[in-house]
């Protein structure tokens, strides 16, 4: 799932998706779109935030696979 870049970004151990994070992951972690997630507590929702943090340093990441942190804000 996760490209080795990503790995030193994860602290838990992911071994997979639950249901409601397989159904976004493709918007969450390889688009920038907008998304509103509403799921009860412990749906893992943290987790998909957390792909959406990924995929704005996938896309600042140049070839030598480092992030220009200078150039995006993540809140």
């Amino acid at each position: 799932m996760d490209p080795f870049w990503a790995k030193p970004f994860v602290r838990n151990k992911v071994e997979k998706l639950n249901l409601i994070q397989s159904v976004v992951y493709n918007v969450a972690f390889n688009t920038g779109l907008n998304m509103l997630i509403c799921a009860p507590t412990g749906a893992g929702k943290t987790n998909i935030a957390l792909l959406t943090i990924l995929q704005t340093l996938k896309s600042y990441c140049n070839d030598d696979h480092k992030i220009a942190k200078e150039k995006f804000k993540i809140i």
